[in-house]
C-alpha cells in the first residue's frame, strides 16, 4: 500500500489519472499528529497504470481542492500502487489547462466525466452550473460535484469542484436556491443547495440508504460546507434529485423528489429543516430527476409542468400540495441524447433550462458535455399545451452574421470551412411550405436528410420522427454537437455529428431565406 503525507501549502492536492485502467481505492486522510489521529475525507475509485515504468505519465490530473486545510497535513493512501504513481501524486497551486478540443458555446469539463447538472443558480450577475462529475476518470463513478461559472450563458469557465464522497455515500443530483428569508441560521445571502447523499453506493457508505441534504455557501457559491444531519430522511431506498422552490401562492418552500419506478413526491416545508410528504403520484414513465414550473404562452396563458428526466412532461396544475395531471406524456426531444434537464433559480421573468448531453467519448479526456441553454415558454395546440424551447437570447447578442462572407456557388450550394480559430456556427433557414422534395444537407461528414411530409429527421441513416410540414428550422452546430430547432422552438433534437471540425455543404434548393452566424 501506497501512502504519502503532505503539509498542505498549496491549492491543489493533483492525483494522476491514466482513464481506462484497472481501477484502485484511494483515501484522503487529514493528520492530527498532536492527538495521533486521522479523520478520513474522502476515498474514490481511480484508474491506475501499473505498467508504466520510468516516470509515469498520466492522461490528465484530478485536482482536489486543499486551501482550507493550508497548514495542515493530509495523507494520501492508494492500494497496490506503484511507486511511480506515488511519486506523481503532489500538490500545486494552477489549475491544470484543458486541452483545446472542447466545445465553443456548449460546456464540457476540462477533463473526467460528467452527467446530470446540479444546483443551477444565477447569482449576483453569475450563471452557476454545479453537476455530477467524476474528476478520477471518463467513465461514471465517485459522484462529485463540479462547478462552472458563465456572465452569458455560452462561455463557461470551470472552476474548483465544491464536494465529494464523504461517510455519507456519493454526492447525487439537486439543486440550489437564495436564502431570502434567512433561514436555518444562516444570512440572507447564503446560497442553499439540497443534494442527495448516495449512501449504500461505495465501500465507506456501505448499508446507507438515500437521504437528502443540504449544503450551504457564504461565499458566493465558491465553496460549500455541508450540514451533517439530512433535511428529508430515507423515504424509499433510492429516492433522490430534490428540486426546491418557493411557491409564493401558499407560502412555503416545495420539494419535488424521485421515489421508486415512476413515482415522485411533492414535499413542502416552511423552515427547510422539516418537510412532510404531500402527496405520491405516478407518471408514466416518468424517470428521476423531477422539476415543476410554471410557464406562460405568447397569449398570457399559464400552465404547470412536471418535468423527468428524459424529457418527458406532464401538463397539470399545482397549488402547492397537489399536482393534478391527466397523466399524458410529452416529450420535449426527439433523441435520447439530452437527459436530466434542469432549470435556473434566481433567473427573473425567464425559465431558463440546461439538459446534459450524453455524449459517447470518442478519445478525448472528458465524456459528456451540455445542452445550449434554451428559454421555456408554452402553446395551446390540439393536444392541450406544449413546452417551447428557444435558445437564450444571449445566443443571438453574440452571433455575428456572414451570409454576406458564404455565397452560394453556381448549384447553389453553401461551403463553409472551419478557420483556424474554433467557432460554433448557427443557421437559420425557412423552406418551402408544403414541400414534397426531401432535404439533404452534409455537415460536420455527417449526412442530414429532413423529409417535410412525413417528418422524417436523419442523420447518418439513424431517423428520428418529427412532425410533418415544419419549414422554420435553426441549427447550432459545435463541435460534435448539432441542435435543430423546428418551428421556433416547437421542437428540438439533439444529436452527434461524425467530425468536430465544422464544414457544410448545403444546397439551398427550396430555401426560402437564409442567415449564418458564427460565434467565438
Amino acid at each position: 500500500m501506497m501512502e504519502k503525507d503532505f503539509l498542505v501549502d498549496k491549492k491543489y492536492l493533483n492525483i494522476p489519472i491514466c482513464a481506462q485502467k484497472e481501477e484502485r481505492l484511494l483515501k484522503i486522510f487529514l493528520l492530527d499528529r498532536e492527538n495521533g489521529t486521522q479523520e478520513k475525507m474522502t476515498e474514490v475509485m481511480v484508474p491506475v497504470d501499473e505498467e508504466q515504468d520510468g516516470k509515469y505519465t498520466a492522461d490528465f490530473c484530478a485536482q482536489i481542492p486543499v486551501e482550507a486545510y493550508r497548514g495542515k497535513e493530509i495523507r494520501v493512501s492508494l492500494e497496490e500502487a506503484p511507486d511511480i504513481f506515488s511519486e506523481s501524486v503532489c500538490l500545486s497551486d494552477e489549475r491544470e489547462e484543458a486541452a483545446d478540443t472542447h466545445p465553443v458555446i456548449h460546456f464540457a469539463a476540462d477533463s473526467g466525466w460528467t452527467n446530470d447538472p446540479n444546483g443551477m443558480i444565477y447569482d449576483n450577475g453569475v450563471y452557476h452550473l454545479y453537476f455530477q462529475y467524476n474528476p478520477f476518470g471518463i467513465q461514471w463513478n465517485n459522484m462529485s460535484w463540479g462547478h462552472a461559472v458563465s456572465r452569458d450563458l455560452l462561455h463557461w469557465e470551470q472552476v474548483d469542484s465544491v464536494m465529494f464522497p464523504d461517510e455519507n455515500g456519493t454526492i447525487y443530483s439537486g439543486c440550489a436556491i437564495k436564502n431570502e428569508r434567512g433561514l436555518l441560521d444562516l444570512p440572507e445571502d447564503a446560497l442553499l443547495f439540497f443534494y442527495t447523499a448516495a449512501g449504500g453506493n461505495d465501500e465507506w457508505s456501505k448499508g446507507q440508504q438515500f437521504t437528502q441534504k443540504i449544503a450551504y455557501s457564504l461565499d458566493g457559491g465558491m465553496t460549500l460546507r455541508k450540514i451533517k444531519e439530512p433535511c428529508v430522511p430515507v423515504i424509499y431506498r433510492d429516492s433522490r434529485d430534490p428540486k426546491v422552490y418557493w411557491h409564493e401562492e401558499s407560502g412555503a418552500y416545495i420539494m419535488a423528489l424521485w421515489l421508486r419506478g415512476n413515482d415522485f413526491g411533492i414535499l413542502r416545508s416552511e423552515n427547510l429543516k422539516d418537510w412532510e410528504l404531500m402527496e405520491e403520484f405516478t407518471l408514466k414513465d416518468g424517470w428521476e430527476c423531477p422539476d415543476i414550473f410554471e410557464l406562460t404562452s405568447d397569449q398570457g396563458e399559464k400552465c404547470w409542468f412536471f418535468w423527468s428526466a428524459d424529457g418527458f412532461y406532464y401538463e397539470g396544475q399545482f397549488d402547492g400540495r397537489d399536482f393534478k395531471t391527466d397523466g399524458e406524456k410529452k416529450w420535449a426531444y426527439l433523441t435520447g441524447v439530452p437527459y436530466a434537464a434542469q432549470t435556473f433559480s434566481g433567473v427573473e421573468g425567464r425559465v431558463i433550462s440546461i439538459p446534459w448531453l450524453r455524449l459517447k467519448n470518442d478519445g478525448r479526456n472528458y465524456t459528456g458535455a451540455y445542452g445550449i441553454p434554451v428559454e421555456l415558454s408554452c402553446k395551446r395546440t390540439d393536444d392541450g399545451f406544449i413546452i417551447v424551447q428557444k435558445p437564450v437570447r444571449e445566443l443571438w447578442e453574440q452571433a455575428e452574421r456572414i451570409t454576406d462572407k458564404v455565397q452560394p456557388d453556381e448549384n447553389h450550394t453553401i461551403f463553409y470551412q472551419q478557420e483556424e480559430k474554433k467557432k460554433a456556427v448557427l443557421i437559420r433557414m425557412n423552406v418551402e411550405e408544403n414541400l414534397l422534395d426531401d432535404l439533404r444537407w452534409k455537415i460536420n461528414g455527417s449526412w442530414i436528410e429532413y423529409s417535410p411530409e412525413v417528418g422524417s429527421f436523419t442523420v447518418d441513416r439513424d431517423a428520428f420522427q418529427a412532425k410533418a410540414w415544419r419549414h422554420e428550422l435553426l441549427f447550432v452546430i459545435d463541435d460534435r454537437i448539432l441542435e435543430v430547432f423546428f418551428d421556433n422552438g416547437e421542437q428540438m433534437g439533439t444529436f452527434e455529428l461524425r467530425d468536430p471540425e465544422i464544414s457544410l455543404e448545403m444546397p439551398l434548393d427550396h430555401v426560402k431565406e437564409y442567415d449564418i452566424f458564427e460565434i467565438d
